[in-house]
């Protein structure tokens, strides 16, 4: 490339591998994979993208499926729950004068926030086919998902340290504001009818497999 051109726009396939490797290099620890993400509104709105679609076809879903209240508020929940975390990350980010790299740290974690979930089918499904039946035991499942989720709120507190230049305490305090944050929805939703319960629904019956 000469001197003073322009360099050559990001194909989708190179934008893909690299925000890959850059949640990669963060679920493993390494700070660097920060820089792998954009620090631009197009970054974020990027980010923001899969999970709007998602949203979009559990709403189609259940618009096909009939009313179900139930149903209906679990989506509502997913749905306000994103930008219920970023305007709190922001808000944060601004007292502690960071918010200069907000959007990278927002893009970042977005993106991240995949990792666990994927993380979570390949060793559930590892677990079943080292002992078969494992997804019907209740402890077993208890401990590998507590697993996982001990493992988000680290990632989660090593992508604000790597993204806000935060200390530890100021990023876990930060994981715990969003976490609350978002807890609070739950708080409001068994409140308000029809009184969905998200814990008592996980910690309901297993469904029985099929013989």
């Amino acid at each position: 490339m000469t001197p003073g051109s322009t360099p050559p726009a990001e194909t989708p396939g190179g934008a893909a591998t690299r925000i890959i490797r850059g949640v990669v290099r963060l679920g493993r620890g390494k700070a660097e994979g920060i820089e792998s993400f954009g620090n631009t509104p197009e970054a974020l709105l990027s980010a923001i993208a899969p999970s709007a679609a998602l949203f979009l076809v559990l709403a189609l879903s259940q618009f096909v499926q009939g009313y179900d209240a139930t149903e209906v508020t679990k989506v509502l929940i997913l749905i306000t729950a994103l930008p219920l975390r970023l305007v709190v990350s922001q808000a944060l980010a601004s007292v502690w004068g960071k918010a200069e790299g907000w959007l990278r740290y927002a893009t970042a974690l977005l993106w991240s926030a995949w990792l666990p979930m994927v993380l979570s089918l390949v060793v559930l499904s590892i677990a079943q086919i080292i002992m078969p039946g494992i997804v019907t035991s209740r402890p077993a499942l208890a401990v590998i998902m507590i697993g996982i989720e001990a493992y988000e709120f680290w990632l989660s507190w090593f992508v604000a340290r790597s993204g806000l230049g935060l200390k530890g305490g100021k990023a876990a305090l930060l994981v715990v504001a969003v976490n609350l944050a978002v807890a609070s929805l739950y708080l409001i939703a068994i409140a308000l009818p029809p009184h969905y319960n998200a814990l008592k629904e996980l910690m309901g019956p297993l469904p029985k497999p099929h013989p």
